[in-house]
């Protein structure tokens, strides 16, 4: 009887096996295939380029050195134009197999659950892409913004004058006044 096999998508892999065995993993993944990436930037074209290397430390701990790269373009939050922005991301990830796992993985290391499916690649690069995203998107130069139709504040202009307002307390000041002068 033929025995049934799982089919496993092509871009997962075992954790364990790839740390144990000091292999190396290196490739691309199109921008459009990261779903959650893609919905924040303002073009989905290009590629994420990767490297992860299976390593075990001095204690014997098996984790992974995962080195990501990509240009992406998002939106200035300030002009609302285009904003290249090269992402570099380098982590060392210690695969884990539950939650309280993870709680006794040192600082150094991310932990990463892995399933009996092992973990995906393409999670793995999402994950990271965005977490090193900005909070805040905007070109470092304001002359970029004003490229983009950005009117940029006017410079070295007159101070405007300020109105002259009345003083809650002048009239008290003035009935003060007068009331000292009559004594």
């Amino acid at each position: 009887m033929p025995r049934l096999m799982h089919a496993r998508p092509a871009d997962r892999f075992d954790p364990w096996k790839l740390a144990a065995s000091g292999e190396r993993v290196e490739g691309s993944v199109p921008l459009a295939q990261l779903g959650r990436l893609t919905d924040l930037l303002r073009e989905t074209g290009g590629d994420v380029r990767y490297r992860l290397r299976g390593e075990v430390d001095a204690e014997g701990r098996k984790f992974l050195s995962v080195d990501i790269s990509a240009d992406v373009v998002l939106a200035c939050q300030r002009c609302f134009g285009p904003l290249l922005l090269p992402l570099h991301c380098t982590v060392a990830l210690a695969p884990v197999a539950s939650e309280a796992q993870a709680a006794q993985v040192p600082e150094h290391y991310e932990p990463v659950l892995a399933g009996e499916e092992g973990i995906a690649i393409s999670e793995v690069i999402e994950d990271e892409l965005l977490l090193a995203l900005p909070l805040v998107a905007m070109h470092e130069n304001l002359r970029e913004c004003e490229a983009n139709g950005f009117a940029l504040p006017k410079t070295g202009a007159e101070p405007v004058a300020a109105k002259e307002e009345p003083q809650p307390f002048a009239a008290l000041a003035a009935l003060l006044k007068k009331s000292r002068d009559q004594e």
